[in-house]
């Protein structure tokens, strides 16, 4: 399983809300928490942190079906990220 890697972005300590990934921008991800539609673009990087500009994809309009997500513990994530407990992704 290919693990997407999201780094939280926060600009003067504000959160950009999204619904899909084409308002977040070349290099982010719209993240949603499990049954939503609405949630926060995310820098998209591997596991070393080197951004990675993959397109939008088809299905970010759509809620997060998906309950399992990338993670569960911060021992799930590669070394330097921890698992964000409301998104179930690594974050950095």
């Amino acid at each position: 399983m290919k693990m997407l890697i999201l780094l939280l972005v926060c600009v003067w300590g504000v959160v950009w809300a999204c619904q899909s990934d084409l308002e977040c921008g070349l290099g982010k991800h719209c993240v949603k928490a499990y049954m939503q539609s609405k949630g926060e673009c995310m820098k998209t990087v591997d596991e070393v942190g080197t951004p990675q500009y993959s397109p939008p994809r088809g299905d970010s309009l759509l809620p997060n079906y998906d309950s399992d997500g990338d993670c569960r513990y911060d021992s799930d994530c590669p070394y330097g990220f921890r698992c964000h407990s409301i998104y179930k992704t690594c974050v950095k």
